[in-house]
């Protein structure tokens, strides 16, 4: 049996004794997004209504609209982190608590969660940026000398294979900074450059193993389209991704002693 294989197993394990509290807590973090993401779109389908002049709303909309929901989903991240502590803490005891959900909303944790996110975002922009740059490209060469060829369904064809190549080579590229957040949920009192430091030394020569992981879940993420809930899905990709960051560590501690 492969690595990945016992990996999933003991994710299934864990999940069979607190699906109904990974999909709770899974909701904690959607929700709050999703009603955020909501009103940002109610509001820009509005305000064409108010102001007669086209480019005045969407300037409205792109100058403030935008910027305002980005910087709230920004200041709601650590519920990202609390979600994927209480998976990983779980790895450990078996059990979701979903208290750790909330847990960097605590005295003194929330800025500390904020100044990890920052540092992660800053880390993988311009990665990001350069491997998104074909897509970009692409979609602005064709809006401005081929603006016919914007509405074929073979824009679209070239468009979702570009979009999927960008996205997974930058999650791939993510994979160095695999175990950061599971490195801050077991050393609460490590600053960022701390946790960065430590997720460094663990992850040395580990970025395969983690790809390896990752990308054996494409078919269920291929299923989500037609069968599988993401419901489902994404608690396994979690409790899995957690479970291994858990043996990661482990190894990492054994190397270094």
């Amino acid at each position: 049996m492969s690595a990945e294989a016992i990996i999933k197993s003991q994710a299934r394990g864990i999940l069979k004794h607190n699906f109904v509290k990974a999909i709770m807590a899974l909701l904690i973090v959607l929700i709050p997004y999703s009603i955020m993401d909501g009103t940002t779109t109610v509001i820009s389908c509005l305000i064409p209504q108010f102001i007669s002049d086209e480019s005045t709303s969407m300037m409205l909309v792109y100058s403030i609209g935008y910027p305002v929901e980005i910087i709230m989903l920004f200041l709601f991240s650590p519920i990202i982190n609390g979600y994927i502590r209480a998976n990983y803490k779980a790895a450990y005891t078996e059990n979701i608590d979903l208290k750790d959900v909330f847990y960097h909303f605590g005295s003194g944790r929330y800025f500390n969660a904020l100044s990890l996110n920052i540092r992660f975002i800053i880390r993988m922009f311009l990665p990001a940026l350069i491997l998104y740059a074909p897509l970009i490209a692409y979609v602005v060469i064709s809006s401005i000398y081929a603006p016919e060829f914007s509405n074929t369904v073979l824009y679209y064809d070239f468009y979702f294979i570009l979009t999927v190549l960008s996205t997974l080579t930058t999650a791939l590229y993510s994979l160095r900074y695999f175990t950061v957040f599971t490195v801050s949920a077991d050393n609460p009192d490590f600053t960022p450059k701390e946790v960065f430091r430590y997720n460094k030394i663990i992850m040395k020569h580990r970025t395969g193993d983690a790809a390896k992981l990752l990308l054996s879940f494409t078919p269920w993420l291929l299923l989500c389209l037609l069968i599988l809930p993401m419901l489902y899905v994404i608690p396994y990709m979690t409790q899995s991704l957690c479970i291994s960051a858990k043996w990661m560590t482990k190894a990492a501690l054994e190397e270094n002693e």
